[in-house]
C-alpha cells in the first residue's frame, strides 16, 4: 500500500526530484491510497518502478545450457488498485512499463 499524490497538472520545480519522488512512492506498490498521477516524465525515464518483481525465470543469458543458475526475477505484478483517480499527462516517455 502506498500514498498517492494530489498535484494535478502543477509543473514540478525540479524534474529530477519529481521523478525520484514518483519512483519512491510507487516502486513495489500494488494499492495506491489516493491518486496515481504520472506527469512530466522525461523521455529517458525508466518506468519499470511501476511493477513488483518476484519468482524464478531465466535472465541475462542464464539458465539451461548457459552453465549459470537461474536468477530470481519475479513475475510482474502491476498496481492492482487505485482508490482515487489516475492521471497520465504531459509526459515525454514513449510508453509505460
Amino acid at each position: 500500500v502506498c500514498t498517492g499524490t494530489d498535484m494535478k497538472l502543477l509543473r514540478p520545480s525540479s524534474p529530477e526530484s519529481h521523478y525520484e519522488t514518483l519512483q519512491h512512492l510507487y516502486q513495489g506498490c500494488q494499492v495506491v491510497q489516493g491518486n496515481l498521477e504520472l506527469t512530466y516524465l522525461p523521455a529517458d525515464a525508466d518506468t519499470a518502478f511501476l511493477k513488483v518483481r518476484s519468482g524464478k525465470t531465466p535472465g541475462g543469458g542464464e539458465g539451461r545450457g548457459s552453465g549459470r543458475p537461474l536468477t530470481r526475477v519475479p513475475p510482474s505484478q502491476d498496481i492492482k488498485e487505485v482508490q482515487g483517480y489516475v492521471l497520465i499527462a504531459e509526459n515525454n516517455v514513449s510508453g509505460l512499463e
